[in-house]
């Protein structure tokens, strides 16, 4: 059966803090000011790829594939999965790590220790490392 895992969600004051930059830009493209418009523009990829990484979801499959579905785009299988490693001072969004046949791929699921254990229950001569040192509350 399929086990499907959401990204890690991000503090409720950065959402805040971007919004309000988001609106005094809006605000000054509105009052006309020349630099807002590039502001404006330098914002909103940013913004959008942000939330497109905070929607990403991540399934794992019977057969040992790890899909990766992001908030648009492309979907990312990742086979052959090798080692997974969790590293708690890692910054940002990234703090698992996956090793497979073709490279690696940095994700942060929203509950890390039910993520392994999904993976272990399709192979359980999966390596892990660093899980030891998540906090269960």
């Amino acid at each position: 059966m399929e086990k499907v895992f959401k990204t890690k969600r991000t503090r409720n004051w950065w959402i805040i803090i971007v919004g309000l930059v988001v609106l005094i830009i809006f605000l000054n493209v509105y009052l006309e000011k020349n630099w807002a418009f590039s502001a404006l523009g330098g914002i909103i990829i940013p913004v959008l790829m942000f939330y497109s990484r905070s929607k990403t979801i991540y399934i794992v499959k019977d057969n040992g594939v790890l899909e990766i579905k992001p908030g648009w785009g492309n979907r990312i299988c990742v086979d052959g999965i090798r080692k997974v490693s969790y590293n708690p001072n890692a910054i940002g969004m990234q703090k698992v790590k996956i090793e497979h046949a073709q490279g690696f791929v940095m994700i942060n699921p929203d509950k890390p220790l039910e993520f392994v254990e999904a993976l272990r229950e399709v192979d359980p001569n999966l390596s892990v490392e660093g899980f030891e040192q998540i906090k269960t509350n």
